[in-house]
């Protein structure tokens, strides 16, 4: 595992302390934490909660009704 070394202001340290032993886990466990709530691949929450809440697209016959036909290809 590796360590990583990070400057705290006195004022922050303290808060990270409190949180925690609120949390009652390490302070390097709260702060592991922490970065994997914001270091994540997948979509957020609320992205993902707005799943099925679009009018599902058109299929391509739907897209190209009104396009006519094609002009067919000139032989080679």
């Amino acid at each position: 595992m590796a360590q990583i070394t990070i400057y705290l202001d006195d004022e922050l340290i303290q808060q990270v302390k409190q949180s925690a032993a609120e949390a009652k886990v390490s302070q390097s466990q709260w702060i592991a934490d922490l970065i994997r709530q914001h270091c994540h691949n997948d979509w957020p929450q609320t992205v993902r909660e707005m799943a099925g809440t679009w009018q599902v697209f058109p299929q391509q016959d739907e897209l190209r009704a009104e396009q006519g036909e094609d002009t067919p290809r000139e032989p080679l």
